[in-house]
C-alpha cells in the first residue's frame, strides 16, 4: 500500500491502494505498445510498396 501522510506529526494521513497506480500504468503501457506496434506495421507496408514499386519499373525497363 502506498502511505502519502505527512507522517507523525501530519493531522492527516491518506493510504491509497497500489491498484491507483497500478491500473492507470498497465493502460498507458498497453495505449504505447498498441501505437508503436501501429507505427511499425506502417512503416513496413510503406517499405514493402516502394519495394514493390522499384521491381515493377525496373521489370519495365528490361522490356
Amino acid at each position: 500500500m502506498v502511505d502519502l501522510g505527512g507522517g507523525q506529526d501530519g493531522p492527516i494521513e491518506h493510504g491509497f491502494s497500489n491498484s491507483v497506480f497500478i491500473i492507470p500504468g498497465i493502460i498507458f503501457i498497453s495505449l504505447a505498445a498498441f501505437f508503436g506496434y501501429k507505427l511499425y506495421k506502417s512503416h513496413v507496408e510503406r517499405e514493402r510498396k516502394r519495394e514493390e514499386k522499384r521491381r515493377l519499373k525496373q521489370q519495365k525497363k528490361k522490356k
